[in-house]
């Protein structure tokens, strides 16, 4: 089955498909689900696949979603959950008629621009893993034929085999990351290394990384179940092996505590970030039993030489929370996070603001997190780095008020990027020149319990 949205990729994908079927009598399907984001465009693309595949004779799946009310309703990002529901309608129709493997129609420069947009990120060895080329689904396998070949490859097959194909209008925004650094950087990239060469590094970058992410991943399984006692694991084996091992057997230990506490395994945003693993690292390395530290669903602590785990039912401002564009409500309903892309709206009589800042939208896209902060979270300001807990105190930042403001992150590993009236990342140019994110810290004046609001009984501020 081929995912076909009608684009040259999938275009190509699709003949190519249907050569080796014929070739080798194989059945190939395709399905396309409709979005309902960019209106009369994807309607037209709709009506494209449909007649493209009664064309090649091959059978169409077909679908209908609204992915902006899902993404409102689930709090991903559009583009998240479009691509859970696209992969939920093709693994349900895999399913359904035994098909075991899906096409995609991923490309070269795709991965070089996963790459780039996973740097940018501070991502891992295991993300610059990049796309791979094969994985599992839950029924089936998912294949990426096309890997290997650069956009221009595809292009230039498509107009010499005569096919035609759908452009997505959205593909040229400038607003999202990875259009400009598909419009801008990899462009830029080419003039340097010549046409073709960035993208062909970033396929041989992707696999040296996946092969090396596959070895210590399989050390790490070894290594944790050499760690594992009868109730927990031994800080004492932890600490004596290497950490890009020992993270990993964290994060392993984490998981599954998590499967075992709460019956089911942490999602992306409860996951275990570099500074989270780095601090379980530091707490395995402590002498002294009853030491702890909280985690997004979960406390670690140590009993005599053992690292262990257990549930603790933690308060809505303990657990990270995406930020995307609007109005974001924090700490039991006090505080608003408000992200506008243009100027923001003046306050309500109810809201009174508290800080606001402005950052460059092409170098920190969505989601920001906000989150609590944690003991030994640093950030780089003024040229040092500094622990916040001492830019806190230097600012005069009351005790009381430490663990109700947010800290507002970003990227995969939650780096702390601003804590509202203290301390700013340094490393983001000015954003007046170039597209820009609005974020106001509001208190809301409803939420006092005794309807009262003057400057002398804030709340916070």
């Amino acid at each position: 089955m081929v995912a076909y949205s009608g684009g040259a990729d999938s275009r190509l994908l699709l003949s190519l498909a249907k050569a080796y079927g014929n070739t080798h009598d194989v059945p190939v399907y395709a399905a396309h689900l409709h979005h309902g984001i960019r209106g009369e465009e994807a309607d037209r693309d709709l009506a494209f696949c449909r007649q493209t595949t009664a064309e090649e004779g091959i059978p169409l799946f077909e679908k209908r979603v609204n992915v902006p009310a899902l993404a409102l309703g689930s709090g991903q990002s559009i583009e998240t959950e479009a691509r859970a529901q696209r992969y939920a309608f093709f693994n349900e129709v895999m399913e359904k008629y035994h098909l075991p493997l899906l096409l995609t129609a991923h490309h070269a420069d795709d991965q070089l621009e996963t790459l780039l947009h996973r740097f940018l990120r501070g991502s891992g060895t295991k993300g610059m893993g990049g796309i791979p080329s094969l994985r599992p689904l839950p029924y089936g396998h998912v294949f990426r034929p096309l890997l290997h070949l650069s956009k221009e490859d595809i292009l230039s097959a498509c107009r010499e085999l005569d096919l035609d194909f759908v452009t997505d209008s959205t593909n040229f925004q400038p607003s999202a990351t990875r259009n400009r650094i598909r419009a801008e950087i990899i462009p830029a990239l080419e003039s340097i290394a010549g046409r073709g060469t960035p993208q062909q590094a970033a396929l041989r970058l992707s696999r040296a990384a996946a092969e090396d992410e596959d070895c210590l991943a399989t050390l790490a399984e070894e290594t944790y179940a050499a760690c594992r006692m009868e109730d927990g694991l031994s800080s004492e084996r932890i600490t004596s092996t290497h950490p890009a091992i020992s993270k990993r057997v964290l994060s392993i230990a984490y998981k599954d505590a998590a499967v075992n506490l709460l019956g089911t395994p942490p999602d992306h945003r409860h996951t275990l970030s570099s500074l989270h693993l780095e601090q379980l690292l530091t707490l395995c390395r402590q002498s002294s039993s009853g030491a702890s530290l909280h985690l997004p669903l979960l406390t670690a602590y140590l009993h005599k030489g053992v690292l262990l785990f257990r549930k603790e039912e933690p308060s809505s401002a303990l657990i990270p929370t995406p930020l995307y564009e609007g109005d974001t409500l924090w700490c039991e309903g006090r505080i608003l996070i408000r992200l506008c892309a243009d100027s923001p709206p003046p306050l309500s009589d109810h809201e009174a603001l508290v800080a606001s800042a402005r950052f460059p939208a092409n170098l920190l896209p969505l989601p920001l997190w906000a989150r609590t902060r944690i003991p030994g979270d640093i950030i780089c300001n003024h040229g040092m780095h500094k622990k916040l807990k001492k830019i806190l105190c230097d600012k005069g930042v009351p005790p009381h008020l430490r663990d109700v403001l947010p800290l507002i992150c970003y990227g995969e590993d939650m780096t702390p990027l601003w804590y509202p009236t203290a301390a700013f990342a340094d490393g983001f140019p000015s954003p007046d020149t170039a597209p820009a994110w609005h974020i106001q810290i509001i208190e809301l004046k409803n939420s006092r319990k005794d309807n009262t609001y003057d400057k002398e009984n804030l709340c916070i501020l």
